[in-house]
Formats: C-alpha cells, sequence, structure tokens
C-alpha cells in the first residue's frame, strides 16, 4: 500500500513533533505524516533526558496552542534565568549568563562601557549584580517578567527546563497526529522515493524532514558532507545521566568544567538531568559514553530532504540553544515553502541555517579560548587554538573596544556575548571615549539607582518553590 503524503517527517522525539505541530499550525493545507524510529530520543542530541530553553521558547509553544502551565506539569517543569557557569574562567570561578538585560545605559552610553569606567577607577564590580535575572537566580526567586516596558520587571525573560519524554508527548498531543508508523528504510534514487515501515508499506512525501537525530538516516543518504568542529570543540563523547532529587529546583541550568570536559544539569522537578561532556583520551571507558561528532551538515537542504535538529547541526548545549535552533530552522523552511523543483529555496535555506549554527559553535568557542585553567592539557591546548575567522574578529573589537559585532540572524544577542566574556575575565583594553567624559559622581549615583531597583525587585519576588506551588508543579 502506498500513502500520498505532501510532507513526511523521520523521527518523533521533540524534534519530529515540533516539526509535526509547526507544520500543521502554519500549512492547515498540506498532509503531514510522521514515521518514528526505534531507540532513544536524539532528535536534538544525547545530552541527558531533560531539556533547557531560552526565553524564545515560551512564546513559541503559547503560538503553537501549546498551554505552559499544563506543559510544566506534564513535563516535571521548572522555570529558568539563564545559566551558572563554573569552573572555565578558573577552576574556583563562577559567573552567571542571564536571561535579559544587564544595567541600564546613560546618556546613550552602554552600561557595560560604563562598568569599565568604574573598574577604571579601582572599584570591583561584576556585571551579573546588574541583571534581575541573575540577582533573582542567586536569590532563588521567580516570577513571570511584567509586560510593561517602564517596569524593571520587563528587564528580563525565562526559559524553561523540561523532560524530553513529557515535551514530546506534548507536541505530538497538540499537533493532533498519529504516527504513520516504524521507520524501516529509505528508499533512494537520486532523491527519497519513499520511506519504507516496518509492516512493509510505503510512505512517499514531496518533501522529507530528517528529524533522526545524529544517524540522520535520510540526510546522509544524500549526504554532501559534514563539517567537523572537533578541532575547537574537543569532547568527543557524552554520557546522559539522572539523579532522583527532592525540593525545589533551582531556576537555573548549570554548566561546570572539570579537569577533562564539564558537566551539564538542567533541574526538574523530583531530579535532575543532564548529560557530562568530554574527551575520550583522558576519560576512556565511560560506562554509558556515546561518541559525539559535533559539527553541521554542509547543506542542511539537499534534493527532498531538510535535515533538523541534530541531524542538521550538533554542537554542545552549553546555554539551552537547540529548541532556538529548531524554531528557528522550522520558521525559515516554513517561510520557504512551497519549493519549486530546482529552484533557489534549498540555497537559501542551508546558507541562512549555516550562519546560524556557525554562530552558536562560535559562542561555545568562547568558552574554551577564553578558558583560565592553567597547567591542564586539555584546557591548555583549547586556550592556545586558533579559532574561526569570525569569532577572532569578535575578540579583537572586544579587545579593543568592548564591542561585539553581530551579523544578521544571530541566535546570541550582544548582550549575551559581552556577559559571556565579562564572565571569563575578558577585559577590554579600551572603553567608549564618551564614558570619559561622564562625571564620576553621576556615574556612581547611576550604577547604584540601577542596583537598588534590582534588589528591592527581587526582594518582592516569590521564591521559585512559591512560584511552582501556586502553580500546581510541586506539593
Amino acid at each position: 500500500m502506498i500513502r500520498d503524503i505532501g510532507i513526511g517527517i523521520v523521527g518523533g522525539g521533540v524534534a519530529g513533533w515540533m516539526a509535526a505541530l509547526a507544520l500543521v499550525r502554519a500549512l492547515p493545507g498540506i498532509r503531514v505524516s510522521l514515521i518514528e524510529t526505534e531507540g532513544p530520543d536524539w532528535s536534538l542530541g544525547p545530552f541527558g533526558p531533560a531539556e533547557a530553553s531560552l526565553p524564545d521558547f515560551p512564546a513559541w509553544l503559547g503560538d503553537h496552542g501549546v498551554d505552559e502551565g499544563a506543559l510544566l506539569r506534564a513535563a516535571r517543569g521548572s522555570f529558568s534565568l539563564g545559566t551558572a557557569v563554573s569552573g572555565w574562567a578558573a577552576r574556583e570561578a563562577d559567573w552567571f549568563l542571564p536571561f535579559g538585560t544587564i544595567g541600564a545605559p546613560l546618556a546613550g552610553i552602554a552600561f557595560h562601557q560604563l562598568a569599565a569606567r568604574i573598574r577604571e577607577t579601582g572599584r570591583a564590580l561584576r556585571l551579573a549584580d546588574f541583571s534581575l535575572a541573575a540577582v533573582a537566580a542567586a536569590a532563588g526567586r521567580f516570577a513571570r517578567p511584567s509586560p510593561d516596558p517602564r517596569s524593571i520587571l520587563s528587564s528580563y525573560g525565562y526559559g524553561l527546563h523540561l523532560d524530553r519524554a513529557g515535551l514530546a508527548a506534548a507536541l505530538r498531543a497538540a499537533s493532533g497526529l498519529e504516527p504513520a508508523g516504524e521507520f524501516n528504510r529509505a528508499i533512494v534514487d537520486g532523491a527519497v522515493t519513499a520511506v519504507e515501515l516496518r509492516d512493509g508499506s510505503r510512505v512517499v512525501a514531496d518533501l522529507w524532514l530528517d528529524c533522526s537525530g545524529p544517524a540522520a538516516l535520510l540526510a546522509s543518504r544524500l549526504d554532501q558532507g559534514w563539517e567537523d568542529w572537533s578541532a575547537w570543540l574537543p569532547c568527543d563523547r557524552v554520557v546522559e545521566t539522572w539523579i532522583q532529587m527532592e525540593g525545589v529546583p533551582p531556576p537555573h541550568a548549570h554548566a561546570g568544567a572539570f579537569e577533562a570536559g564539564w558537566q551539564r544539569t538542567v533541574p526538574l522537578v523530583g531530579g535532575q538531568g543532564g548529560a557530562l561532556f568530554h574527551a575520550a583520551a583522558l576519560l576512556p571507558d565511560q560506562p554509558g559514553a556515546i561518541p559525539l561528532a559535533q559539527g553541521r551538515r554542509a547543506a542542511a537542504w539537499t534534493g527532498n530532504v531538510v535535515a533538523l535538529g541534530a541531524a542538521a547541526v550538533l554542537v554542545e548545549p552549553l546555554h539551552g540553544w537547540n529548541l532556538a535552533l529548531l524554531a528557528n530552522a522550522l520558521a525559515r523552511l516554513i517561510g520557504l515553502l512551497p519549493a519549486a523543483p530546482g529552484g533557489p529555496e534549498p540555497a537559501e535555506y542551508s546558507r541562512l541555517a549555516a550562519a546560524e549554527a556557525d554562530s552558536v559553535r562560535d559562542f561555545a568557542i568562547l568558552h574554551y579560548k577564553t578558558n583560565g585553567r592553567t597547567g591542564e592539557a586539555y584546557w591548555d591546548a583549547a586556550r592556545a587554538m586558533p579559532v574561526p575567522e569570525a569569532l577572532r574578529r569578535k575578540l579583537d573589537l572586544h579587545a579593543s573596544r568592548g564591542r561585539v559585532p553581530l551579523e544578521d540572524g544571530e541566535l546570541l544577542g550582544a548582550d549575551d556575548w559581552i556577559a559571556a566574556l565579562d564572565g571569563q575575565g575578558v577585559r577590554p583594553r579600551r572603553y567608549d571615549a564618551l564614558a570619559d567624559a561622564m562625571a564620576e559622581p553621576r556615574l556612581l549615583d547611576h550604577a547604584e539607582r540601577v542596583r537598588t531597583l534590582i534588589l528591592d525587585a527581587v526582594r518582592a519576588m516569590p521564591h521559585h518553590g512559591a512560584t511552582l506551588r501556586a502553580e500546581g508543579l510541586i506539593a
């Protein structure tokens, strides 16, 4: 039996069901079929049983008819204000990458430039102390942001921590689809002409979305090459972890470096999911270690196959960007449909996907290149390595003037880059000359006012546990 459909998706899990939901919501006239694959859900990568999102994901859920509260309850969810980072700038050093702005400009001068001027006077200053998200996370407090742009409570965003299986189930339910069957093999003749199911039937489609994770069951058959990032991202093994825990989860994820790699922790209600990223040469024979080949597909859209999720790009999730990469990929794809045979859409899609993936790669490399773990071969080599040209330009301009040039469509904003560089202890040689024109008392008074507003706002916030209880997420 042949089932004639418009778009076929190979791979369920988070990526497959997120793609299905996006398609049925945006293109109700197109027939969509999803084919499940066997094995664990590595559709966004083998990065542990929990997903962490950036602040755009709650809005994506709302736009696609997924109730946030119901999802949090189904997926043991909690809220996130950013990522706590430890052991990267130095063995005992820690910093925080917040969701939201840091400080406030004065007379058109960016706050980090004002901070550099204050430091020049000999005063110690941490940028995170001027981030409402960072201060609230350190205090274990959380409230949803205010929609009033005049309020300091509008200066931050929030992400979600979600159990992977619960998230996939919620996306599936919202899509209204049922799986067409289970994948057996792809039938390829220049293009993917059909997918054969376990029961022997075949599914045909005009366009295929490969959401099968690193296996790339379709995309690898039409492969135009895989760009290997191991020269910059040296972790080549990952071990997924789960620890049962009671109590209130913190409102942030954690990325902690150690001698041979780093460990990710995503807190959920009742436990924490995570992943241990390491170099096999330094930690051989780790039980459950999964090979990790970080990189991206040279062309994410080849012929009639579009690679999505980990089939398109595999990069360690230092700051929970994989859901955002997928959401952006789906938005780009939908905006380019329908695509005429031989048209420009695949090349344009692949160009945009590569640029965004490379910018995320560079943000991850930044943590390795600027590490301060001296006397450890793994980290000494990472600090000495040459980096991609786009990252080198960012580092050079920041070192010269405290600025970070961004290309169109970058996933991480200037505030994220500034926070990461500052947290890693990277200080520019010079700052904006306009900051020197500011009278020192005015400068210090501005910083004190911002700090006071933040502290007052955080004191008035409920604890994260109180918010979770109010929403029925914990007893």
